[in-house]
């Protein structure tokens, strides 16, 4: 048995830094990614990474035919709420594994054997609870338990069957979700926070932790001179504490609705820079306080400026749809 498959339905076009996040999967050769998708732009997929072409309209009818009623499925963006249900949807590509998850291309990952084999062995049904990388084990029951009853509901119908996103893959504001769910259901979770995730709304980066006992996010680590790095040997916080240069292994970066750059000079296959709104290659990442001072560590970037203009312009176009009732 293999260790982790992870699944991903994409429809449209990869994000511009597609090609990173395969150049990180690929130094993960303990684990496998399927993606169904219909872009069949020539990108460099590694052994470990599958792309299986799909249109959209295959997916829809692929997902209806597991279901005993008509499932709302109009748009690719509604899928985040199906995640949970992959194990049963994929299960025939699934036979092999031990587990199978589901992640976002929107991130860059690091070595997971760093982080995941401990909790591979503690056997647990459920791995994470944040929608851009959790991890299921990989069995008949356990890839149904998403179907499983709280207080008399079925909460899955009730998302599948709602034309709005009702984000029922993760714990996201609410107790009508996956993780509710398994946890009612006697499904043993583990609900700690392993990712960089990166705050959406701040220019520079700063670490926001889901808080499970709290049920909120709460920030972890902020520096506007952080920078990460990746490299072979996995995905690293870099910063000075002091004058002193510190650098610490990171699952995976969540880059969440941030448009990067690729500068020109990018090579693939090199260690490379993240900063807040690019990516960009270096001979080797920072070894002392000396050659970390010499990196770029940001350029001009509008990200808290641009998401403060759409949070605006959203909110105007609800009251909009509600004055005309459209």
């Amino acid at each position: 048995m293999k260790k982790v498959c992870f699944i991903i339905p994409y429809f449209g076009k990869f994000p511009n830094y597609f090609q990173l996040f395969l150049q990180s999967c690929e130094k993960n050769a303990d684990y496998q990614w399927l993606i169904f998708t219909d872009d069949n732009t020539k990108f460099n997929y590694p052994q470990n990474v599958k792309r299986i072409l799909m249109n959209f309209k295959d997916l829809q009818s692929l997902i209806n035919e597991k279901f005993d009623f008509q499932v709302s499925l109009e748009t690719p963006r509604k899928l985040c709420d199906y995640k949970p249900a992959y194990g049963y949807i994929f299960e025939n590509y699934l036979s092999n594994y031990e587990y199978w998850g589901h992640c976002d291309t929107d991130i860059i990952v690091g070595n997971l054997n760093n982080f995941l084999p401990p909790l591979l062995t503690e056997n647990y049904d459920k791995i994470f609870t944040l929608g851009h990388f959790i991890i299921y084990k990989n069995n008949h029951e356990n890839n149904r338990r998403f179907m499983g009853k709280v207080k008399g509901r079925l909460l899955y119908k009730e998302s599948f069957t709602n034309k709005k996103i009702t984000t029922f893959d993760e714990t996201y504001g609410n107790d009508e979700n996956v993780n509710t769910v398994f946890l009612k259901n006697e499904g043993k979770v583990f609900q700690d926070d392993y990712s960089f995730n990166t705050k959406l709304d701040e220019s520079f980066f700063i670490r926001t932790k889901y808080n499970p006992n709290k049920k909120k996010y709460e920030n972890a680590f902020q520096s506007s001179k952080l920078v990460l790095g990746w490299d072979n040997s996995g995905l690293f916080t870099i910063y000075n504490a002091k004058d002193e240069l510190i650098q610490k292994k990171v699952m995976y970066v969540h880059l969440q609705q941030r448009q990067m750059k690729i500068n020109a000079d990018l090579q693939y296959n090199k260690p490379f820079i993240i900063i807040p709104n690019s990516f960009y290659s270096v001979e080797r990442l920072p070894k002392n306080i000396k050659e970390f001072r010499k990196l770029k560590k940001k350029t001009l970037n509008f990200q808290k400026i641009r998401i403060f203009i759409k949070w605006k312009w959203f909110g105007l176009k609800k009251k909009l749809l509600k004055l005309y009732k459209f």
